[in-house]
């Protein structure tokens, strides 16, 4: 009961906040197929552009979570992200958007996200305890899963409705109430920050790479992330011109996949009280990650309820995965370079660290490939990458870390 308020506040606001994003991912390509005509290609490089900051800035996202109060960070990001998409909105209501001004303000928008996403992984063991950690990574999925699953059919219905532009100018409204949201919330713990800290971006690579979970974590995240932007970056063109579905239905049938997210942010907590942290994080995402491939085979009217199951067992998967790993990333991190470290993380697992699943790259290859192989190959190779990216976690040197991460002091 303690945290019921706090946890109301936190978790509405990020619906708001992952809301936001759900529906730019709609907008992106149907901005670019209605009003400025792009092809595969560009429409995968502007998806592409709105996570490469965390390439170019996930380290110093880390470096301003650790140096600067963490939830004044986070309120004064949002009110930039409401701005930005009030300037997407008046562009385009003024016939001013062009094909410039379209990938600035998705690049503007992504480097936003990078800081809100490395800020508030440091901030939550500020103001939970150790043993709420799992709970409020829960609700916090619970709240991704929830925009998993209004966003897209939101999305979808409001812009059918209202227009592209008259949707951007109700998210800023939206994010203005996040941000008041967050400005409530106190910390619980007493944190120190340090404000001098030193750029070495080589020497947290190598912290990393040494850790074998956090090496693992690495890996699987990044596995994940390229195989799912290649999907996000044509799985809207794929329903709308292979699958011959409106924008709304498109929207509809894309937030199905909220209810496999939903389901897995309710089971995983349970999951981890019945087994570990630590068993949860190799083993629950590997069956329901077949899912994606499944998608590959839709034909015809029938491959609607095809893909539809697999969209809810692909993202119950992810919900799985997120929940554990960010809980053990969170045990094991020490709080003064927490924000740092996950930066660091969320460089090399959303940018482009050569041989590593990326979110840009992702976006990019999902849109080329599918101008040369087609939609649907897309999809197929998303879906077996998937799969594979649960192998990095069948690891027995993960499994000596089991003791550790039950201890009362997590020191590595």
């Amino acid at each position: 009961m303690k945290n019921l308020l706090k946890n109301f506040q936190i978790g509405i606001a990020e619906i708001l906040r992952l809301l936001s994003t759900e529906i730019l991912m709609i907008l992106i390509p149907i901005l670019g197929i209605n009003i400025l005509n792009l092809n595969n290609s560009s429409i995968g490089f502007a998806i592409s552009l709105s996570s490469i900051g965390f390439l170019i800035f996930g380290y110093i996202a880390g470096l301003i979570a650790d140096s600067w109060n963490r939830k004044y960070m986070m309120v004064t990001l949002l009110l930039i992200k409401s701005l930005l998409f009030g300037m997407f909105a008046y562009l385009a209501l003024s016939s001013n958007l062009t094909k410039l001004n379209y990938f600035l303000i998705i690049f503007l928008i992504g480097l936003v996200i990078v800081i809100i996403e490395t800020t508030l992984t440091a901030w939550i063991p500020d103001i939970y305890s150790k043993d709420e950690l799992a709970g409020i990574n829960s609700l916090l999925q619970f709240s991704r899963s929830s925009a998993n699953l209004l966003g897209p059919a939101l999305g979808g219905v409001v812009i059918g409705i209202f227009g592209e532009e008259l949707t951007m100018t109700f998210i800023s409204c939206s994010l203005l109430i996040s941000s008041i949201l967050m400005l409530g919330i106190k910390n619980s713990n007493k944190v120190t920050v340090e404000r001098t800290r030193k750029i070495n971006i080589i020497k947290n690579i190598k912290y990393i790479l040494k850790n074998n979970i956090l090496k693992s974590i690495v890996l699987t995240t990044s596995t994940i992330n390229f195989s799912m932007s290649m999907y996000g970056a044509i799985v809207i063109i794929f329903l709308i011109k292979d699958l011959k579905l409106s924008e709304s239905l498109t929207g509809i049938i894309l937030s199905l996949g909220g209810v496999g997210a939903l389901l897995g942010s309710f089971i995983t907590p349970r999951l981890i009280k019945k087994f570990d942290v630590l068993s949860v994080m190799i083993f629950g995402p590997i069956i329901p990650s077949f899912g994606l491939l499944f998608m590959g085979f839709s034909y015809g009217k029938a491959g609607i309820f095809v893909f539809i199951t697999g969209i809810i067992f692909c993202y119950a998967a992810r919900s799985i995965g997120s929940i554990a790993r960010m809980t053990v990333q969170q045990i094991i991190l020490p709080s003064h370079i927490r924000g740092e470290i996950s930066g660091v993380m969320m460089m090399i697992t959303w940018g482009m660290i050569p041989g590593m699943g990326m979110i840009p790259l992702g976006s990019m290859v999902g849109g080329l490939v599918s101008d040369i192989l087609g939609l649907r190959t897309v999809l197929i190779l998303a879906g077996i990458l998937l799969i594979f990216s649960n192998f990095w976690m069948i690891n027995s040197d993960i499994r000596k870390y089991r003791n550790i991460l039950s201890d009362d002091q997590v020191v590595l």
